[in-house]
């Protein structure tokens, strides 16, 4: 009985903060980290591991180059989550060093955002072309067919700036009602400047960003005069984001208590590719009973 109500409490804790909109390891590690893996590829491996029932048409790779014939591609897709009653975006991260390079050298270049503020002319583009090229008519294909689904979105590293400038997107263009969508950006760079930011808890109110431990990447691009401001909420693991690890929820913009703690000359990349200990995205999933789908779709 003791261990019956202990597995109710979990449930209930693990319901309510999808419902109610705050921030939960559960969540995160298990229904969120897992779709990182669908924003690369076409095989339907993880999902079928992931979730009972689902719909994936395709993965979408397209080039993302602002040089002229360049090699960059960026990656993403459109998938539904009938579990949990949510449309899923995810998109992938910089592959090659000419992309890391290129994006490291254009982060100077801003273009202005529809919303208001301006953005990251590389990253901006980036969720664009994938946007463009195929996800949007998924994305729409998907939500004619559900329109009362809440829409998640997430990304890691170059995927996850994609993520916070495609959530601000998709809301602002009115393409979902922001009070159904859930944001949760892992280890993006900065992506845009203060005045969007700022207008981020509008666009997106349920919105994250996952930092681990001493991660350098959040805090590119680090010189000041390029004036970039992360969006809130700031969720900091300062360990190895193993199971029941414990985290710092940050809710300031570019809070001093958080990852912004962390000397420069200890950020590392060596903590960039180890979220939830690195590996295998999939093992982290959790496929829900069918009371608990049912709880989840409230």
């Amino acid at each position: 009985m003791h261990k019956f109500s202990k597995i109710a409490l979990f449930l209930t804790a693990f319901v309510l903060a999808i419902v109610y909109g705050q921030y939960s390891d559960e969540f995160a590690r298990r229904k969120m980290w897992p779709m990182i893996a669908m924003s690369s590829t076409n095989s339907t491996r993880c999902l079928q591991e992931c979730l009972n029932k689902y719909e994936f048409r395709r993965n979408v790779v397209v080039g993302c180059d602002l040089e002229q014939n360049g090699p960059d591609t960026c990656a993403g897709s459109a998938l539904v989550n009938h579990d949990d009653k949510a449309i899923v975006l995810t998109f992938r991260g910089s592959v090659g060093s000419h992309q890391v390079t290129e994006e490291n050298g254009s982060l100077g270049d801003k273009v202005d955002f529809p919303g208001g503020g301006r953005v990251s002319h590389y990253f901006y583009n980036a969720f664009l072309q994938v946007w463009n090229g195929g996800v949007k008519d998924d994305y729409l294909t998907y939500k004619n067919k559900y329109p009362d689904y809440e829409v998640w979105i997430t990304g890691h590293s170059l995927g996850g700036v994609m993520a916070s400038l495609g959530a601000s997107h998709v809301s602002q263009m009115k393409f979902a009602d922001p009070n159904k969508m859930k944001l949760m950006n892992f280890a993006g760079p900065h992506g845009g400047d203060q005045a969007w930011a700022d207008r981020m808890p509008t666009l997106v109110p349920w919105a994250y960003r996952v930092v681990h431990r001493y991660d350098y990447v959040p805090h590119i691009p680090e010189n000041p005069n390029w004036q970039y401001t992360h969006h809130k909420i700031e969720i900091w693991y300062n360990n190895s984001m193993a199971l029941g690890d414990s985290y710092m929820e940050c809710d300031a913009q570019e809070s001093p208590n958080c990852s912004n703690s962390v000397p420069v000359n200890l950020l590392t990349w060596n903590d960039h590719g180890s979220y939830f200990q690195g590996g295998d995205a999939c093992r982290w999933c959790q496929k829900a009973s069918i009371s608990q789908t049912t709880v989840t779709s409230l």
